[in-house]
């Protein structure tokens, strides 16, 4: 069944927010603020974003939610994401998505406001983000396994173990190694958005299919993410001389 006035409402609904919110971020960005160490999404987005979360990281801190709270909680809605993902509930899939991105984001900032983002929970938090990532590709392989596109799932998941590699080795030589334009917000944004404008695609047409537009986003992941793994690469080969 599809609801194509229904789909088109939310659309519509989505943009003009979004619009309102960051069309003058958009606006008043140059050059300079896509930089590879900010990504694509640039530094002015990632800290309105931040700024959007902070007063939710307060409360949590009122609450007395601490920040391994907050990360295995991302764990536990990856793992849901990636099975909406093998069942094709591409909508729903794109949601838990964003909200796996936000709690991402939070974690870190309760950490700060709780001043405990020490070496510890940075570890804690890196090994919980790899098993994250590896439950929502794992059900996008679920569902393109019998496509060709199992393949652009596969290139992307390798391509984003790389590069948190590239950076935790780099790290662990004692350099510093942030580059690139396809990091891990950039990566949630992109499937996300795929995701619901896939699902949203599909009622208006009145044709789901195989989900054209996330394969789209998947190909662009594989991509970007080998692209940044490599920059990643050159980057740190280049300090350390």
């Amino acid at each position: 069944m599809c609801h194509p006035w229904l789909a088109a409402g939310v659309t519509t609904f989505v943009a003009v927010v979004l619009a309102h919110e960051i069309g003058p971020i958009v606006r008043e960005r140059d050059r300079s603020d896509v930089r590879l160490e900010s990504g694509l999404l640039g530094h002015r987005l990632r800290e309105w974003f931040r700024g959007r979360i902070r007063p939710v990281a307060v409360a949590a801190i009122g609450l007395g939610i601490s920040a391994n709270v907050i990360t295995l909680s991302q764990l536990a809605t990856s793992v849901i994401c990636g099975l909406a993902y093998a069942h094709g509930w591409m909508f729903t899939a794109g949601w838990i998505l964003i909200a796996c991105g936000t709690l991402d984001v939070l974690d870190g900032e309760v950490a700060r406001g709780r001043h405990i983002d020490g070496p510890r929970g940075a570890f804690t938090d890196s090994v919980i983000d790899r098993y994250s990532e590896s439950a929502v590709y794992a059900g996008l392989v679920a569902f393109y396994r019998d496509t060709w596109i199992v393949w652009g799932v596969l290139a992307a998941w390798a391509g984003s173990f790389l590069v948190s590699y590239a950076r935790a080795r780099a790290e662990g030589l004692g350099v510093e190694c942030r580059e690139g334009l396809a990091q891990r917000p950039e990566r949630y944004v992109i499937l996300g958005a795929t995701s619901l404008m896939s699902s949203v695609a599909g009622h208006v047409a009145c044709h789901h299919g195989r989900h054209g537009l996330v394969a789209a986003g998947i190909c662009v992941l594989a991509v970007l993410s080998n692209i940044t793994a490599v920059q990643r690469t050159r980057a740190t080969l280049r300090k350390l001389g």
